[in-house]
């Protein structure tokens, strides 16, 4: 990923590695080592196990990105580090 406006795409699968439907995904990224406070916005779907979302990321470095995947009876939350060139 690039500095800038970024694309994120997810793609969603079972533990099978069969496609995962969920009713929604939210995408929150930020950079607290930077003061960057973290933004969210809902992903779009564009297949029934993918999703895509542009989210800005000012500057190159280490970011956090969090998802929040929300099945149809609980909200899944996951987060893991990712570099940005």
């Amino acid at each position: 990923m690039h500095a800038g406006a970024v694309e994120i795409s997810i793609q969603l699968e079972t533990v099978e590695e069969l496609p995962l439907k969920a009713e929604a995904v939210s995408v929150t990224l930020g950079n607290p080592d930077m003061g960057i406070a973290p933004v969210t916005a809902q992903a779009q779907p564009t297949a029934d196990d993918q999703w895509s979302v542009r989210l800005p990321a000012s500057s190159a470095g280490k970011w956090l990105l969090a998802l929040g995947i929300t099945l149809s009876s609980e909200t899944v939350r996951i987060a893991a580090p990712i570099l940005i060139y």
